[in-house]
């Protein structure tokens, strides 16, 4: 009997040591599979669902509004517009969809001042209640941003009234009049607004 129980013994003694084994080169083989990319919960999400980085095609399959694209000379540079006006909040505006190697980077809606000037201040008051307070924004940040992916659209002096709001991912949100009768809300990516530099005269 001493001696089974001693045979018995060291079974288990061997068996525990491998399991644990075993346990661990799975562990090992996890670190070298392919992840999934899964967007974080706090990730910004344009409407549809639209969400930064996605390509032409993806944000085509889900704006069911036509669209007219338009790309620059090397094809990096590329801008989906809408054909006709969409609907946001109690306004309707043009869907400009912008795109970096076929990167979506930015998008803007842009308004023709509708009926009366408190237009501006309603939206801006809509945008504090989903992002928190405004904050006050540069005109040349704003010109800059977008001469990065649409050049020369705008002049910095024609930029008034800016606003910025920052989401919880880092996408900035900014409201502003571009011209005398028209303003716009632009959405950037948390990755063009960090690498957006002044370097004149640099």
């Amino acid at each position: 009997m001493r001696k089974l129980a001693a045979v018995m013994a060291a079974l288990i003694f061997l068996i525990l040591p491998a399991a644990g084994c075993c346990e661990t080169v799975s562990g090992i083989s996890d670190w070298f599979s392919t992840p999934t990319a899964t967007p974080s919960p706090d990730a910004f999400r344009f409407r549809d669902g639209i969400r930064w980085g996605m390509n032409k095609q993806q944000v085509q399959a889900l704006e069911p509004t036509p669209m007219t694209e338009r790309n620059s000379d090397d094809n990096t540079l590329s801008i989906m517009k809408t054909n006709g006006k969409v609907t946001v909040s109690r306004f309707t505006a043009d869907l400009v969809f912008m795109f970096r190697e076929d990167r979506l980077l930015m998008i803007t809606y842009e308004f023709k001042s509708q009926t009366l000037a408190n237009d501006y201040a309603y939206l801006s008051a809509a945008l504090s209640s989903l992002y928190g307070e405004k904050a006050p924004a540069e005109p040349m940040k704003i010109k800059a941003l977008m001469d990065g992916i649409n050049p020369n659209l705008y002049k910095t002096e024609m930029i008034r009234e800016p606003g910025v709001w920052t989401t919880s991912d880092g996408t900035t949100v900014y409201l502003y009049y571009y011209s005398s009768d028209a303003f716009a809300i632009m959405y950037v990516s948390p990755g063009l607004g960090s690498r957006v530099y002044q370097t004149n005269g640099l």
